[in-house]
């Protein structure tokens, strides 16, 4: 009898402590799960989100307007393929790995010093808030921690994209200056009135463009007509004036060297008269900054400093207004002479 007794207990025993392991083993594995829960499955429904940079103590947030067009703090226009490069990481976040035990000490007094804190809004509602912290040392990982209304990890991980190699900590970032729209001016061909470029480097080639209607289009340099003019050239010249933009906003100078740079003369003006607006753009050449004397180049061929209508100033690539402002090479045919 107290053989069968040991027996049953015995079986109660292994029954019991199979029935604990599976519970806690269930338990550990939802909150594990819940802990690296980073990803949003329907980004639709993300309509804010907020931005701090620990390092530059600079935050940013942005919304989703009644038109479902992102904007900045006070409703201005912002770059949308940024907050769409955003919404991707957050749908495609995925874990990549632990950090081991022997480095969680050091990983998480790091990530405290120096991260990016991502404030998630699903409809209206904080959601969830990432911590970006620093890459791993392969650079193929991102230590990050998660909290949400429930849950708040106090241990980071290391988390990827699913198709994209790399860390995400630059995805995200604070300073509004990079989220600014970068266009200029956008125009028209038919409406424009009048363009008129102003070459200090080579004055011959300054011109004035008058446009009273589609056949009817005079082109001056110093109040003289130019001669062999190249209609089509012209027209396509014309067509250029539509969605041009700078290539970011001044990065680098200080105040006092934007206040110099507008106090002195612009090597280029581009001034532009619409049916309803005009646009007056200042251009001003850079000293290229590895300028050698015995080089022939003293300045940048690739970019120039760009004073616009509202007095901001913008770094503008040649690219982008060099056939703007060096349009007589366009529309004018140059005969040459052989003798």
């Amino acid at each position: 009898m107290k053989k069968l007794i040991v027996i049953v207990l015995g079986v109660a025993l292994i029954v019991g402590l199979s029935y604990m392991a599976l519970n806690l083993k269930s338990n550990s594995k939802a909150t594990d799960i819940s802990l690296i829960a980073f990803a949003v499955e329907d980004t639709s429904t993300v309509n804010k989100i907020e931005i701090y940079d620990s390092y530059t103590d600079q935050n940013f947030s942005v919304s989703r307007n009644d038109e479902g067009i992102w904007v900045g703090e006070n409703g201005e226009c912002i770059q949308q393929n940024i907050i769409q490069m955003m919404l991707e990481t957050m749908n495609k976040i995925t874990l990549k790995g632990y950090v081991p035990q022997s480095a969680m000490a050091n990983m998480k007094k790091r990530l405290m010093a120096n991260h990016k804190t991502v404030k998630i809004y699903q409809n209206g509602k904080w959601a969830k808030t990432w911590y970006v912290g620093h890459s791993t040392q392969d650079h193929m990982g991102t230590h990050m921690l998660l909290e949400t209304p429930d849950i708040k990890s106090d241990n980071p991980v290391i988390m990827g994209m699913k198709g994209f190699y790399g860390i995400l900590e630059p995805r995200f970032f604070a300073d509004a200056r990079r989220f600014a729209c970068i266009g200029l001016f956008s125009y028209k061909s038919s409406d424009l009135k009048q363009v008129e470029v102003i070459n200090r480097v080579v004055p011959d080639k300054s011109y004035l463009i008058e446009i009273n209607s589609p056949d009817d289009i005079s082109v001056t340099t110093n109040g003289k007509p130019v001669q062999n003019i190249n209609k089509d050239n012209l027209t396509f010249y014309l067509n250029g004036f539509e969605n041009v933009n700078f290539n970011q906003p001044n990065f680098t100078l200080s105040p006092a060297q934007i206040d110099s740079i507008k106090a002195s003369t612009p090597d280029y003006e581009l001034n532009i008269t619409a049916k309803q607006s005009s646009y007056n753009l200042d251009l001003y050449r850079r000293l290229d900054p590895e300028y050698d004397k015995k080089d022939t180049l003293a300045y940048d061929q690739d970019y120039l400093w760009g004073v616009k209508s509202d007095g901001d100033l913008v770094r503008v690539q040649y690219y982008s207004v060099g056939p703007l402002i060096q349009g007589k090479t366009v529309f004018v045919n140059e005969f040459i002479t052989i003798e």
